[in-house]
Order: C-alpha cells, then sequence, then structure tokens
C-alpha cells in the first residue's frame, strides 16, 4: 500500500477521533515498517499535539487477528509485562507506543558477524549478547507463568503463547536493559515449547546463521544458553526434547519457504549440538 494513500486512508478514517491528524491543524509524516501480514508504519508529528504523543506505531491490519491482538495486549499489560501501551484502537487501527531501543535481531547479529564462536568476541561484546538473550528468557518466563493454563493429557505444559516469534518481534534498550514484545495477533494458547522452538528458530537462521555460516557454532551456543537460562528459571517446565527438535525443523522449513530458499535441511549439522539436559 502506497504511503500516500495509507496517510490519506488515516485522516478519513479517523479525523473525528483526532482531528490533530488533519494537516491543516498538524503535519506528521509516516514511514514504513517491516511487517510479513499487515501495514505498519511509523507516526511521527512535527510539533506537539494535545493528545497523541510525537511518535507512535500504527498497526492497519489486514488479517482478521486485530481483536486477538487488541485483548492479548490487554492482558499482558495488566501483568505488567513489558509491552507497548495502547494508544488507541479502532478496526483496522491499532495504535502503539514506540518502544525505545534497537531491534533485538539486529542488535545480536550485527556482533556476530564473521564470528564462528562467542569465544572470538571481545569480553565485553560477548557479555551483552549473552546478557540480551538471558532478557529474552526472562521475558518469555513472565508471559509463559503469569498465563500458565495448566497440563494436557500428555503432562504438556499449555500456557499463552505469543506465536511465530521472532528476534525482530522484540525492541532493547541497552541504556536501562529492558527488552519490550511486540506483534502478538497470533497468540494462542499451546505448549509452552512452541514459542520456545521459534526463539531458537529465529536466533539459528537469522542472518548471520545456519544458510549463511559453515560452521555456526556461535548460533548454536546462543540457543544453548537461551534453554538453558529459560529452563533455569522454570525448573517445573518439563523439556521435550524430541517435541522441541521437530518443531525446530518445521519452523525452519516455514522460513525457508518465506526467503524462497531452496534446501534439504540435514538435520544431525545442529541438532546433535543442542543440549538435551535442561
Amino acid at each position: 500500500m502506497e504511503l500516500f494513500k495509507i496517510r490519506k486512508d488515516i485522516i478519513t478514517d479517523l479525523r473525528e477521533d483526532f482531528p490533530e491528524l488533519v494537516d491543516k491543524f498538524n503535519h506528521f509524516v509516516i514511514s514504513p515498517l517491516h511487517s510479513k501480514q499487515n501495514t505498519v508504519i511509523s507516526l511521527t508529528f512535527n510539533k506537539e499535539t494535545e493528545r497523541l504523543p510525537k511518535e507512535m506505531i500504527v498497526k492497519i491490519f489486514r488479517t482478521k487477528n486485530a481483536d486477538n491482538e487488541y485483548n492479548t495486549l490487554k492482558r499482558l499489560k495488566k501483568q505488567k509485562l513489558l509491552i507497548p501501551d495502547i494508544i488507541f484502537y479502532k478496526k483496522p487501527y491499532l495504535f502503539l507506543e514506540k518502544a525505545e531501543g534497537v531491534n533485538l535481531c539486529d542488535y545480536i547479529n550485527d556482533k556476530l558477524v564473521d564470528v564462528s564462536d562467542l569465544n572470538d568476541l571481545d569480553a565485553d561484546v560477548k557479555k551483552e549478547v549473552i546478557i540480551c538473550v538471558e532478557k529474552l528468557a526472562d521475558w518469555f518466563t513472565q508471559l509463559h507463568t503469569n498465563n500458565m493454563i495448566g497440563k494436557n493429557e500428555l503432562s504438556e505444559i499449555i500456557v499463552l503463547n505469543k506465536g511465530d516469534t521472532r528476534l525482530r518481534d522484540f525492541v532493547y534498550n541497552p541504556s536501562n536493559n529492558k527488552l519490550y514484545g511486540m506483534d502478538f495477533e497470533e497468540s494462542y494458547e499451546g505448549n509452552h515449547i512452541d514459542d520456545i522452538a521459534w526463539v531458537c528458530c529465529s536466533l539459528l537462521d537469522t542472518n548471520p546463521g545456519i544458510f549463511e555460516m559453515d560452521n555456526p557454532k556461535s548460533k548454536i551456543d546462543l540457543l544453548n544458553h537461551f534453554l538453558k537460562s529459560y529452563y533455569r528459571k522454570n525448573p517445573t517446565f518439563h523439556f521435550n526434547f524430541k517435541y522441541f527438535t521437530e518443531k525446530l525443523i518445521e519452523n525452519l522449513n516455514i522460513v525457508m519457504r518465506r526467503r524462497h530458499i531452496n534446501l534439504n535441511l540435514d538435520k544431525e549439522n545442529f541438532i546433535k549440538n543442542i543440549s538435551k539436559e535442561m
């Protein structure tokens, strides 16, 4: 969708709710943000407004998941999970607080370019990467333990899953060591390992990852660190290695289809290096 049309639609659809969106009251600029299914933009006013913050993230839904995301955000905000504040919601528009920080995917991967082993990193840089992964484990610990549904007939821990989790769904602020999660339109109740497998998939496949590196040891090490950190914080959660590896392979195949990568995964190359001891 062209930015001009997005801007025009926002003004037309929301002028009664927010007159400041009309250009004659206050000029604003928009810029596109990455999104697989919906339209997501950054909206910035050129000057202060009476009711709206100067910067916001606006999600314009093309899917049918708007209510699911809105209701999940409200639920998690009551639990004080670090997520953006809801500013305004009216289908198909969801206005959100802009979290200050850098995208977690870029923050981690920019430090791992041409690095096959975490021990090759400068000690301070390695510490920064490890802290990020531990914060990610903390975030999911809070999400899952606060939203544990119970166990199914297989004694699997059922929780509220974020769903289709990618590293790009998180913003990290190094200045205060806070990690914000976003994008909950596909949240659902299911096995807690579903979320864990998606995180590990994103650790593995994002560039530089298993599709770019001959020896992705650094990514395997981060994956293991995430798993160990998560299960240390959740000792009553059972880690099913077989279920985990099946979901991990399934997710990697989804990613390859999305990225049009024609490759037959030899799972033994990296699964053999994943720790079974949680």
